[in-house]
């Protein structure tokens, strides 16, 4: 797979621990199942690979010349268990996230989710497609995680 990183993001990815081939296999993952967002263009997507004790986004868009443009990769260690209460249950207001969930061409929506991490529960902001369930993070918010995840971590300590 060809994917493009700027040098700036590059840099960034490094420093924050990720490697290219973990990245190149999320997208490829992605591309191969379906499972990933897409904007309401279809011009970028978000994927995730998730571990043990990690998951990982990549936000990328193809290329015209079957490359992709790496736009930005996150993780968080929390481990999202799903649905706060359970259930998918339809609410009133708009709450379109901007997403798309490809695989069931769905639109995802805004939704508290459980979050765990060393034995803490709490719900949190999450982007679901209401009808595979299928759960992702937005970036903005996992900077709100990793504050938590610090936190928590230095109680433990």
């Amino acid at each position: 797979m060809d994917l493009n990183v700027s040098d700036e993001l590059n840099d960034l990815l490094k420093d924050n621990g990720f490697r290219i081939e973990e990245i190149q296999e999320i997208i490829e993952n992605a591309e191969s199942s379906g499972h990933k967002l897409k904007d309401a263009d279809e011009a970028t997507f978000i994927a995730k690979g998730v571990s043990d004790n990690l998951t990982t986004y990549a936000v990328y868009s193809p290329l015209s010349n079957g490359a992709f443009e790496l736009k930005s990769a996150y993780a968080h260690k929390m481990n999202v268990a799903g649905l706060t209460g359970g259930s998918f249950v339809e609410v009133e207001y708009d709450d379109d996230s901007g997403w798309t969930c490809h695989k069931c061409n769905e639109t995802a929506v805004d939704r508290n989710v459980d979050m765990a991490y060393l034995d803490v529960a709490r719900p949190g902001p999450g982007i679901v497609c209401p009808k595979c369930g299928d759960v992702y993070i937005s970036e903005g918010v996992t900077k709100t995680l990793k504050t938590a995840e610090s936190i928590l971590e230095e109680k433990r300590a």
